[in-house]
This record gives C-alpha cells, sequence and structure tokens, in this order.
C-alpha cells in the first residue's frame, strides 16, 4: 500500500448549516479526492467520494486552495521521477460538474515540494511560496484568474555540517512556508538545519528576499509553525503620561480602520495594509509596536514552543523570543510516546465571547489509545489510533487586556488528548467556526471527521463522518 498523504483544504467554509461542503484531498497514489460532506435534518454527516483526477503527478503531497478565485494548486513529490510538479487546477462548480477540477498549468520543478504558501500582492497577481524539502524555496507568480503559473524566484539552501540527528539532519529539509500575521515576512521551518528561515515578501514587485535566520535547540527538527490571529495592535507603553489619552485615540483609530491588521491563511489574502495610528505628543515616551505569537512543533524533539515575535526596524527582520517549551503530547510519561513525531498544528477559532487561544497537534507514531471507536459505525472492531493533543493560551487579542506579558501566558495549558482516528495523522482542517475537524490518516488511507466543542475545545471521541479506502 502506497503512503497516503492528505492535504487539508476547503474546510475554510464551511459552516454546519450548509447542506454541502467540498474536501480535496491528496495522496501518494497520484490521485485528488473529492469528499462531499453532507448534513442532515438531524445533525448527522455523509461523506460521499467524487470522481478523482488524476492529473497532479505521482506523488501529490500538498494542496493549495484559493477559494475566492476556484483555483486549486498541486505539488508532485517527484519520489518516481526525481523531479517535482505544479500544477494548476480550475475548480468547475457550475452546473451539475460538483467542484471537479480542469486543470490549466503542469511545470517541473525542483525535487520535493512540501508546502505551500498564496500570497497576494498589490498588483492583483499572486504569488505561490514553495518549500521544498531537498533544501529549497521557489516561488511562482499566478495569475489569479486563469490559475497560470510563472517560475518567478528560486533559493537553494546549505550548512556546514551534519546536525545532531545525523539520519535526519544531513542537508537543510525545509517543511513549511507561511506569511506572518503583518503579510511582510515568510517564516519557513528547516526540520535539517535548525533554523527559521526568514524571507521579506515586497507586495509591490512579489520578490521575496532573505533576512537573518532564527535558530532553535539543536536537535529539535522544527517541522510546522501557526501563527496567532491579531486583531489589535499591541501597545508598549515606556512611561505613565497621557497614557489614557493615548488609548482613547488609538480606539477611535481601530474603530475608523477594520483592516489594520486582518489574519493571513494558507489560501487566502495576505494582511491588509494599516494606515499609521494617531501621533501624539506626549511629554514622555510612547512606543507602538507590532507582535504577534508563533507556535512551533518540532518534530524530532516532539515538542510544542510558542514564541512572541516583532519586526525588526528598516525591514531588516524579525525579532523571535522563546515564551515556553513542552511535550506536544502534554505531561504524560507514557513510554508509547517515545517514537511521537508530531506533524500539524493549527490555531483553533475561539468560541463566542472566548478570548483565549486554543491550538491543535496531531501527533504520529504513537498509539495512545488501544481500543478506540471504529469511525465506521457499522464497524464494532475497536482500533489502535495516534493522537489529537489540544492547548489553550491565553490571546493577545483578548478585549481589555493589557499588554504586558504576564507569568500566566508565557506557557500553552494542556487540555487534553483525542484519537485521531486511526495511525498517521499527518495533516488536519478545521472549518471556519471550529466546530468540525477533518483528519487525514496516512497509514490508514482515510479521512475522518470528529466534532468539535467551540467553548471548551474538547474533540469529540466519536466520529461524525469517516471514508476509508484511498490508496492502494
Amino acid at each position: 500500500m502506497h503512503l497516503i498523504h492528505f492535504t487539508p483544504l476547503a474546510l475554510a467554509g464551511l459552516a454546519v448549516s450548509a447542506p454541502a461542503t467540498k474536501l480535496y484531498v491528496s495522496s501518494y497514489t497520484g490521485d485528488i479526492h473529492i469528499l462531499n460532506l453532507t448534513s442532515t435534518a438531524n445533525s448527522s454527516y455523509n461523506l460521499g467520494h467524487i470522481p478523482t483526477n488524476r492529473g497532479c503527478g505521482d506523488n501529490a503531497t500538498w494542496l493549495e486552495l484559493d477559494l475566492k478565485h476556484q483555483n486549486l494548486f498541486s505539488l508532485d513529490e517527484g519520489i518516481l521521477t526525481g523531479n517535482g510538479s505544479l500544477t494548476s487546477f480550475k475548480i468547475n462548480e457550475d452546473g451539475d460538474r460538483n467542484g471537479s477540477l480542469t486543470q490549466v498549468s503542469h511545470i517541473t520543478i525542483p525535487n520535493a515540494p512540501v508546502h505551500s504558501a498564496l500570497l497576494e500582492g498589490d498588483n492583483g497577481i499572486q504569488l505561490l511560496a514553495v518549500a521544498h524539502y531537498a533544501w529549497a524555496l521557489t516561488t511562482y507568480k499566478v495569475d489569479p484568474l486563469t490559475a497560470a503559473l510563472t517560475l518567478y524566484q528560486s533559493f537553494n539552501f546549505t550548512q556546514a555540517a551534519p546536525g545532531p540527528r545525523a539520519n535526519r539532519q544531513k542537508a537543510p529539509h525545509p517543511h513549511q512556508v507561511l506569511l506572518d500575521p503583518f503579510g511582510k515576512y515568510l517564516v519557513i521551518p528547516d526540520l535539517g538545519s535548525d533554523l527559521l528561515r526568514i524571507f521579506h515578501f515586497n507586495r509591490s514587485s512579489l520578490a521575496v528576499s532573505e533576512r537573518p535566520s532564527v535558530p532553535v535547540p539543536p536537535g529539535s527538527g522544527p517541522r510546522h509553525g501557526a501563527f496567532e490571529p491579531i486583531q489589535k495592535v499591541p501597545i508598549v507603553i515606556t512611561t505613565p503620561y497621557s497614557t489614557h489619552s493615548h488609548l482613547r485615540a488609538l480606539r477611535r483609530h481601530d474603530s475608523h480602520n477594520n483592516n489594520s491588521l486582518a489574519a493571513s491563511s494558507s489560501s487566502t489574502a495576505a494582511a491588509a495594509a494599516a494606515t499609521p495610528p494617531p501621533a501624539l505628543k506626549p511629554s514622555g515616551s510612547i512606543k507602538i509596536t507590532l507582535k504577534a505569537r508563533y507556535h512551533l512543533v518540532s518534530e524530532l524533539a516532539s515538542t510544542l514552543s510558542t514564541y512572541t515575535l516583532s519586526h525588526l526596524p528598516h525591514d531588516a527582520g524579525l525579532n523571535f523570543t522563546l515564551l515556553s517549551t513542552q511535550p506536544a503530547t502534554g505531561p504524560s510519561t507514557d513510554p508509547v510516546f517515545s517514537g511521537n513525531a508530531p506533524a500539524e498544528i493549527h490555531v483553533a477559532p475561539p468560541g463566542k465571547g472566548k478570548h483565549e487561544t486554543q491550538l491543535i497537534v496531531s501527533n504520529r507514531n504513537a498509539t495512545f489509545f488501544k481500543d478506540a471507536k471504529n469511525p465506521d459505525p457499522a464497524n464494532k472492531t475497536r482500533i489502535l489510533s495516534d493522537t489529537l493533543a489540544t492547548f489553550s493560551f491565553p490571546s493577545s487579542s483578548a478585549k481589555n487586556s493589557t499588554t504586558t506579558t504576564t507569568n500566566n501566558d508565557k506557557k500553552a495549558v494542556f487540555n487534553s488528548l483525542s484519537p485521531a482516528g486511526g495511525s498517521f495523522p499527518r495533516q488536519f482542517s478545521l472549518n471556519k467556526i471550529g466546530d468540525l475537524v477533518a483528519v487525514g490518516l496516512q497509514n490508514s488511507g482515510r479521512v475522518v471527521v470528529y466534532s468539535r466543542d467551540v467553548a471548551s475545545g474538547k474533540i469529540g471521541d466519536e466520529a461524525v463522518a469517516d471514508y476509508e479506502g484511498l490508496g492502494a
């Protein structure tokens, strides 16, 4: 059986009340599967299969979805051919074509593409940035109306010597590319070099340019990260003079500038530029700074780390400050976690009235659940299952929060472990309101959908829908 690699897509617009939602799933069989998630009057769900598309290459490793323009981009890792490929599709929603795909472009690219991010430029043209596990970053201009692709830039990475985990760190291994919440920098976790590689993004020219990398603990193997959405500009006040009047002015500014900082996602536009905050002239010193939080899972160390980040002056790069590091599976000392390999992390939408960040991490190669319920309700056979770990973290966008970091908000709080529905949950996605989680199980060849309590963050133990047989 070929390895199955599922890609979390098409869930951004999912709502419980929607009659149907499509999930696009890629696999190492070379197929893009289209799954139709439907809900019924009694709040149950069904996951049906729509005919597949084989135009993406033999080892489809990642999908990037542009819902606004109805475009889909597929990466082929090129395990069998030695070269990767990038394919773009238009999504057909008219008539009875039901989300089927029409291929637009298919180009050969460097080997081992594993992740991409779609960026919005100022001129209506998009940029697709691609991280290659075989030590490279490439970028491609995209015409959003036609999905046509053109190679733009290419960067090859090197390292002087193998890392502490020589079997996995003989060379650079970029594993993800993600735009920061301010729309200015790309952050690329490099599993082989134990670095966060930083690139500045010029929205006018679409050019990216390298900035100083940020080291992480040797041998940790950073894999994927997630930014905490920002709704408000944090304020650092170095003198109490005119504090209240300045805060009032900033609130007025926020109310007239709702797009001052819009959080970016893997398939939507980058953050919109904000108009400058009001300039006050107190006799003291007041400093306005842009800050965010970045949550990183490291595969080789099996850890979850949280950083604050801020922009350096003159577009010189990003400054990361480590707040905490803890096991990606929580405090459990069960020996089953000795070989755990965390894969994916997402920041979940907070519940209504909630002001804390909730994190979900998928953990592979650690079958903590020995007697989990079978996702197929007709099959009573219990299964072994890897885990989804949930954490909570006080949000930097909470109303009436102070601007100083307290001892209580430096470390994500472990909440619970939930079954992933099978073996190797390499990727997962949440819907827009966060009450459904779709999990792609690489070794099980299955997609499983779980319900999630938005208020508590608790993921259900029983699947609400599943689909098997997505590989052979």
